[in-house]
């Protein structure tokens, strides 16, 4: 007996994947693909002699367009899936989640939640079949509003579509609903697995968050509705008021709403003096205050509750109480009747944090000082006990998502930059460098500048190098308040941050003289992948090739040539040398050493040919990139448009060994939830900092060379005083918020993601998510969106995504077959037996296998195809320009080496390795099909078993 194919479950996709199976075509090859799926009484019908001679029919043994071939199977396999979910004793059951950690949750619950998603009992409105119904009823009467005639016709026209259904109407109409699941985009079994574990119609989402509130006066003052129908009874005076509240509030009801009011009102610190030995505080060493921290009560067993009196827990609440609290007698239901009623909303609202020093220095969510905050101004959300886990968390991945990103990040290698371009249109608005025929320093001249403004440019431009560049800037300018404690490098902040389009660190006012004019800061939106087209701007060749060759590689910092004496030759400034020469007489050190700097650095990155001045160790070629700082991932190349300085956004991470595998845990869920929705209610312009993870203020990197700062020494005697660092106020604020996470929630939000670059990149999309108005962007520091990458190559049109198997290497990951394809395949086929063809079958798994090799090895074999087209490019455009230029100076400066970078350096790299990589995989065939079925021109169509073959 043939085995039915089992029903394959748990994938990931995002819903722009909805290009997906051919309902009716004039391609003869689709012409029977829904039908041959479908039984004679109009249901589904998927065995393995069913695929096998769909396949052959359509595809054949050469295998015609194998990626269509792939959509439509992947189609096919999710009907099976919520086919196999909706029976009793599904191959679900025994997946567990704490076993798996890509799983939602275990397999029993994720087939019952598949189940109700397709809705063939129920035929629910919100359902798969639902939906099909629906549409089947309409398109029905649109038939026979158009046609005029009967309900026969409508029958006669669907036994012409389906002319092997036997059954009456109902069956005929079953065949219609089975068709349109199978092959519809929008509703397609494949579109909705796509939108229940993928991404969805929009962004991501975790469902599985836990509930909060956000705190304000009427949540308060529900809260205190609450409070007092639970303990209306308990007896407040002298005699009570300094008994524990579990002395009297002894039902879980009761004590759970005092502690909702506790939360609600800034957690447990909130509710004891600066006296009280339990009292919690964190120490700031910056001004040797003491910082308020935020502590919310998880549950009635917290030990808080055994010491929390009525007398601490009222003055908590009221400031009439705090102020006579003797004069206060009653039950509390007789008190709130009262013309003493201390349990309003204004009496909360009365007490002032300015009264009482435990606040000393806090900062609330909207910035805002202790000094000007009441009491139900601590919070902006607080976590509700008992509260339902179904709270959805934008852009919080859940463990199906997870597997979709990591994924996209092993493959596509993904690296965020950002730079600072030295112009050639600031330097000269005139000129039109071309690089390719020349490379010089006097391509960063103009030499119709006074006296003046060449002091001032390259005075500027030595300050700019040693404060922002070189790995030195911080003892350079010890003085200076380093960024690096906000979660920014110096370099970084004339670009992001509080101190943007300001060079803070030399001096109050950069706008009008130096260096900043010629400078132009691009945060780049678009992350840097392996098979990034360098056609379409954003990134050049020399950009890509660039970035990838310095993260393969152990990078030290490198050496600048320190040349000092310059003629008309070594320049390129043929005719102009002697009226730069005499401007550049008897002018300032810093003048001078901004010249020699600028000058090396570009022949250094000119791409030269070898002469035995430029000459590199013997078999290497000089690279046309230098790395300036090896701590913060700071390179330069010279591009078409000027000097890049080129920064590798979160280096720190990258290039930092990865955390400890987290663990999934109740508590990290709870924690991820409210930190989440603290965030989501935080001052728009302090999102950014709590988002990313500060940095190491050591001025000491572990892999730096013999730098280029450790040349460029500035001159003490007129050391520039600078100005004010805007982010190190910014961070003061965050210091003295209080709350559980510290400062830096990088690690609590998405805490699932092992790889910290992989996180920095998703949490930073968070941040995204966050600030949504144009207004509220400008405070972003990143504006890549990695999970909008990874939507877009899961494309399953015909073009076929990146990460378009999804469903095959999720499949292979949670049911633990490790890579073996076949043995994947044989969970759900037969693969030997009676009335099975073993070779087809092993030809079909044949063709998956290659299939799925060749997109997953895309990106790498795209960027090593590309990667030698523009070297040839180089050598191409090298041997063109040295024939056309007539002088041997002119020769000089043309560029001629590119950069080759290994196959097996990328491969090797560390970097982008996530939980896939944990475990090895299998990834072969137990069954190879001989040689002889392909020989001499024959095809042996063994899937009808013609067995003289056919031509």
């Amino acid at each position: 007996m043939k085995k039915l194919l089992s029903l394959i479950g748990a994938f990931t996709l995002t819903a722009s994947a909805t290009s997906v199976l051919i309902s009716c075509s004039n391609d003869k090859d689709d012409d029977k693909y829904g039908n041959v799926f479908i039984n004679d009484d109009g249901d589904f019908k998927i065995t393995t002699e069913d695929l096998l001679n769909w396949y052959n029919e359509t595809y054949g043994r050469l295998g015609k367009d194998p990626q269509k071939f792939l959509v439509q199977f992947y189609n096919i396999f999710a009907v099976a899936i919520y086919e196999e979910a909706s029976k009793e004793n599904n191959i679900f059951q025994g997946i567990s989640a704490e076993k798996n950690p890509y799983m939602n949750e275990d397999g029993r619950a994720f087939a019952e939640s598949l189940k109700t998603q397709y809705g063939k009992e129920s035929k629910a409105s919100n359902t798969i079949y639902g939906r099909a119904n629906t549409e089947m009823e309409r398109a029905r009467k649109e038939y026979l509003d158009n046609k005029k005639q009967g309900t026969k016709a409508w029958v006669k026209y669907l036994k012409g579509q389906f002319p092997w259904v036997t059954g009456d109407q109902t069956a005929l109409e079953n065949a219609w609903i089975s068709n349109y699941i199978l092959t519809d985009s929008t509703n397609s079994a494949y579109a909705n697995l796509s939108k229940a574990l993928g991404f969805g119609a929009t962004e991501s989402t975790w469902a599985k968050g836990y509930s909060t509130i956000e705190v304000n006066r009427t949540t308060i003052s529900n809260l205190l509705s609450v409070f007092l129908t639970q303990n209306g009874n308990v007896l407040i005076n002298n005699e009570t008021l300094d008994k524990t509240i579990k002395e009297q509030a002894t039902t879980e009801a009761q004590q759970i709403s005092i502690i909702n009011l506790v939360n609600a009102l800034g957690g447990k610190n909130a509710f004891k003096s600066s006296n009280s030995s339990n009292y919690n505080e964190t120490i700031n060493t910056e001004n040797n205050g003491t910082t308020f921290k935020i502590e919310f009560i998880e549950n009635t067993n917290d030990v808080f509750l055994n010491a929390l009196t009525w007398r601490t827990f009222l003055s908590g609440i009221s400031s009439i109480f705090a102020n006579s609290p003797n004069s206060i007698n009653g039950t509390i239901s007789q008190i709130s009747s009262s013309n003493n009623n201390i349990f309003k909303y204004s009496d909360v609202e009365s007490i002032r944090l300015a009264d009482n020093n435990i606040y000393k220095d806090f900062y609330n969510y909207n910035a805002r000082s202790s000094r000007e905050l009441n009491k139900t101004q601590i919070v902006s959300v607080a976590p509700v006990l008992n509260s339902s886990k179904d709270n959805q968390k934008n852009n919080i991945l859940s463990n199906s998502q997870k597997f979709l990103v990591d994924n996209y990040f092993e493959t596509k290698k993904p690296v965020a930059t950002s730079e600072i371009v030295l112009e050639f249109s600031k330097i000269n608005s005139t000129a039109t460098p071309d690089i390719n025929k020349e490379i010089s320093p006097a391509q960063f001249v103009n030499n119709a500048n006074t006296q003046t403004e060449l002091i001032n440019y390259f005075e500027g431009f030595y300050q700019f190098y040693n404060a922002y560049v070189s790995s030195e800037s911080a003892s350079s300018y010890a003085n200076a308040e380093t960024s690096t404690s906000t979660g920014l490098t110096d370099f970084e902040t004339f670009y992001r941050g509080s101190n943007k389009n300001n060079l803070w660190k030399l001096g109050q006012n950069q706008t009008d003289t130096g260096i900043i004019n010629f400078l132009t800061a691009k945060n780049n939106e678009k992350l840097l992948t392996l098979d990034y087209d360098t056609t379409t701007g954003t990134y050049s060749n020399i950009a890509k090739y660039s970035v990838y060759d310095f993260l393969s590689s152990n990078p030290k910092e490198d050496v600048i040539s320190t040349k000092n004496e310059w003629d008309a030759d070594s320049t390129n400034m043929i005719g102009e040398w002697a009226s730069f020469e005499q401007k550049m007489t008897n002018v300032s050190t810093d003048a001078t050493n901004g010249k020699n700097l600028l000058f090396n650095l570009v022949n250094d990155l000119g791409r030269h040919a070898e002469t035995e001045a430029n000459s590199t160790k013997e078999g290497e070629t000089a690279k046309p990139y230098k790395v300036l700082n090896a701590e913060d991932g700071i390179i330069a190349f010279i591009d078409s448009d000027g000097l890049h300085f080129m920064k590798i956004d979160g280096y720190s991470l990258l290039n930092s060994s990865n955390a400890e595998k987290s663990e999934t845990s109740v508590d990290k869920d709870k924690q991820q939830s409210i930190a989440y929705d603290l965030l989501s209610k935080t001052n728009k312009e302090l999102i950014p900092y709590l988002l990313n993870p500060k940095l190491s203020s050591s001025t000491e990197a572990g892999n730096a060379g013999e730098g280029s700062g450790k040349i460029n020494k500035i001159d003490e005697s007129t050391a520039i005083k600078p100005g004010i660092n805007n982010d190190i106020y910014r961070q003061n604020i965050i210091d003295n918020m209080g709350t559980e996470f510290g400062n830096d929630y990088s690690k609590i939000i998405n805490y699932s993601i092992t790889n910290d670059y992989e996180r920095f990149l998703v949490n930073n999309t968070v941040a995204n998510g966050f600030l949504s108005t144009d207004e509220e962007k400008t405070n972003l520091f990143y504006n890549f969106d990695i999970l909008a990458d990874a939507k877009a190559t899961t494309s399953t049109t015909e073009n076929f995504g990146l990460l378009s198997q999804w469903l095959w290497t999720y499949l292979d990951e949670i049911l633990g077959t490790n890579g073996d394809y076949a043995e994947l395949f044989g969970k759900f086929f037969e693969i030997e037996g009676e009335d099975v063809d073993t070779k087809a079958v092993y030809e079909l798994i044949k063709v998956i296998t290659t299939e799925q090799e060749t997109l997953s090895a895309a990106p790498l074999t795209s960027f090593t195809l590309e990667n030698n087209n523009w070297n040839q490019s180089v050598e191409d455009n090298y041997e063109k320009q040295h024939e056309d230029l007539k002088t041997e100076t002119a020769r000089s400066f043309i560029p001629k080496n590119g950069l080759e970078i290994s196959y097996s350096s990328i491969v090797q790299s560390q970097h982008w390795k996530t939980d896939l990589s944990t475990k090895s995989k299998f990834n072969k065939l137990n069954y190879i099909i001989s040689d002889k079925w392909f020989n001499d021109e024959v095809i042996i169509n063994v899937l009808n078993k013609h067995e003289g073959g056919v031509k």
